[in-house]
């Protein structure tokens, strides 16, 4: 919604998603304009909460890194080769003619250890651990929330960070003894990260649920193919693919950053100052630049589902 040109949107609500009818469907998380619900997708077929503009990576390319501490029961190491699993999931989906035009890297390990976005300082993309706490409600049922910062007009992303809750569950990373297993999460995640929302299909990966146990979540359905592959299409490969966040990569969260001058940009920004979006606003959200620029803030969580 909007107030005063300050644009807060929450993709959030395991359930949501599945009020619109019990067809299955593959959902794009969305931007929704003012006074439409603060869920937001675009689904195939349509239902009844279909809003807004599909979100998407713009350049094709996204960098990650993983919190340098990573978790007391996690090592740093294991969640690397867990994330690159992930993704390579999602990049080996069968299109026609193709893979999905997507590039995900890792990018140098980050010290910051709090999702933020950055108008006019560095960035990364973050995934990062709670061991002692989770900071949001839902506790201990959702099992990771991962939030995106776009631009409300465009559809554009800007920023994803990943936050995985430890600290009321106990990831497990062995195709044996598993618990919440890690990689069956993280490729959940890993969807929206790229842009998808909460599938109505139950068979998906994208479907909001975890069943305690198993690692199923591993392999993509048809249902988180073709959402995938309608964000990006294959297509010939973009030698110019960055994988830089807007603004310039920084491992450091804002506050350890120097101040930059606004003519230090990293990835210019349509509208405003170059390196900046138009404004710092408070905290929840940004202010709305020149040349009608919205970004907003899009959550995900996957929720738990412990079996009988």
């Amino acid at each position: 919604m909007r107030t005063s040109n300050l644009a807060v949107a929450f993709f959030a609500g395991a359930f949501s998603l599945l009020l619109a009818g019990t067809a299955g469907a593959y959902c794009r998380t969305s931007s929704c304009m003012e006074g439409m619900a603060h869920t937001a997708a675009v689904c195939d077929p349509p239902q009844q909460t279909d809003c807004g503009t599909p979100l998407f990576w713009a350049s094709r390319c996204i960098g990650y890194s993983v919190q340098v501490n990573a978790s007391i029961k996690v090592t740093f190491a294991q969640t690397e080769q867990v994330m690159k699993a992930a993704f390579a999931t999602w990049a080996a989906a069968d299109c026609t003619g193709g893979n999905p035009q997507m590039a995900v890297t890792e990018a140098a390990p980050a010290t910051c250890d709090q999702h933020e976005y950055n108008q006019t300082k560095g960035n990364a993309n973050i995934i990062l651990y709670h061991d002692d706490v989770w900071p949001y409600e839902g506790s201990p049922n959702t099992l990771a929330l991962t939030t995106v910062t776009y631009n409300l007009d465009t559809g554009e992303i800007y920023d994803a960070d990943m936050e995985l809750n430890s600290a009321d569950n106990d990831f497990t990373v062995s195709d044996t003894n598993v618990d919440f297993d890690l990689q069956s999460i993280v490729t959940h995640e890993t969807g929206h990260f790229q842009g998808l929302a909460h599938s109505a299909n139950p068979t998906a990966v994208m479907w909001p649920e975890y069943v305690e146990h198993t690692t199923t979540l591993r392999t993509l359905t048809a249902d988180d193919e073709a959402g995938i592959c309608a964000i990006y299409p294959p297509s010939p490969a973009n030698s110019d693919c960055d994988a830089t966040p807007r603004h310039g990569f920084s491992t450091l969260c804002a506050a350890q950053q120097p101040a930059q001058s606004t003519s230090s940009c990293g990835v210019g920004s349509p509208g405003g100052a170059p390196g900046s979006d138009g404004g710092t606003g408070p905290s929840g959200g940004v202010l709305a630049g020149l040349g009608a620029l919205v970004l907003a803030w899009g959550r995900s969580r996957l929720r738990r589902r412990a079996t009988a």
